[in-house]
């Protein structure tokens, strides 16, 4: 392996791990306290970590299909993934609104 090789692997790992403590915090979040804030923050985080594990798989089947097949996979990951934050963010700007007015 090369050095671009090695620093592609941790990478994906460092943003494998930051997704998965994002998906635990959410998943304690909605156990704790069950509002529409933390159940869209818990479905922009499954989201955002199926886009995860799901990209790798979608990129290497793309993969086999040519250039062509890869670019199209990465337009159409690159909006799900766009998507899933904007879940996401939609949960965290509710969950502050909330937090807000209870303090």
């Amino acid at each position: 392996m090369d050095n671009t090789q090695l620093q592609l692997v941790a990478a994906s790992i460092v943003s494998g791990l930051v997704h998965l403590i994002v998906l635990i915090a959410s998943i304690i979040m909605f156990a704790k306290k069950r509002t529409i804030a933390t159940i869209v923050l818990l479905l922009g985080s499954v989201l955002t970590s199926i886009g995860f594990i799901g990209g790798f798989i979608y990129n290497a089947i793309a993969a086999r299909n040519g250039t062509e097949a890869l670019l199209d996979a990465q337009v159409t990951l690159t909006f799900f993934n766009a998507f899933s934050f904007f879940i996401f963010g939609i949960g965290l700007f509710l969950l502050a609104l909330n937090f807000n007015k209870k303090n």
